[in-house]
């Protein structure tokens, strides 16, 4: 079964860009990563360790351990209703709707400057409709759901939203903490090869020229 990580730990997963008080402070800390992001680190950032796969108490080491591997590990809602299912991939994970693509798959907060700042960077990737790319966006910022599908009408997301407010995609939330080592600062990017192979995790906010070079470089996987 799935180890789920500590309440402190989804807590601080949901509010790491900071909430109520603290939102100023949080935002700060997650901002000084953006800016540490040049053209120049995309290569350092594109060579980074893939997410270690995550053992159970039942799992003993085989030849073959892919047959160890779950499918069906989560089923996650997005806001407009619709189903992704995630087969569990020994470096990575594998969104079932999104085989053979590159798949972005990002954390953000709605009240989270350097999140906001990403988002027309994501329209616009978006919107050049490239048939072997998914986004697929959790706000963990614990927006309620109706609210979310407002703030995404009322800034034109073309991409595939879900909220951390739903039960199962908040436990997803606590499996990528896990299996990343990811301490809950947003904005978070994990980016999937078109084999499920997690090739790059980074925290902060990203530019164009950034993902369009993550994406081109994962797509020459296939």
């Amino acid at each position: 079964m799935i180890k789920i990580l500590s309440t402190i730990l989804l807590a601080l997963l949901l509010t790491a860009c900071g909430s109520d008080d603290k939102a100023e402070t949080k935002s700060t800390k997650v901002e000084k990563h953006a800016d540490t992001t040049t053209p120049e680190k995309l290569e350092e950032i594109a060579k980074k360790t893939t997410i270690p796969p995550v053992a159970t108490k039942q799992e003993k080491p085989t030849k073959d351990s892919s047959e160890k591997l779950v499918k069906n590990l989560f089923k996650l809602t997005t806001i407009d209703g619709k189903i992704l299912h995630v087969d569990e991939a020994k470096d990575g994970i594998i969104f079932q709707e999104h085989k053979g693509k590159v798949v972005f798959l990002l954390f953000f907060g709605y009240r989270c400057p350097p999140c906001l700042g990403e988002i027309p960077v994501l329209k616009a990737l978006s919107d050049e409709k490239h048939k072997d790319l998914a986004i697929i966006a959790m706000e963990v910022q614990r927006l309620p759901i109706e609210q979310l599908k407002l703030f995404k009408k009322e800034k034109g997301i073309n991409y595939t939203l879900l909220s951390g407010e739903e039960a199962t995609n908040s436990q997803f939330i606590s499996y990528v903490g896990q299996r990343a080592q990811w301490g809950g600062s947003i904005p978070f990017l994990v980016a999937i090869n078109p084999h499920g192979e997690v090739k790059v995790v980074h925290v902060g906010g990203l530019g164009s020229h950034e993902f369009k070079t993550i994406y081109e470089k994962l797509a020459k996987e296939k």
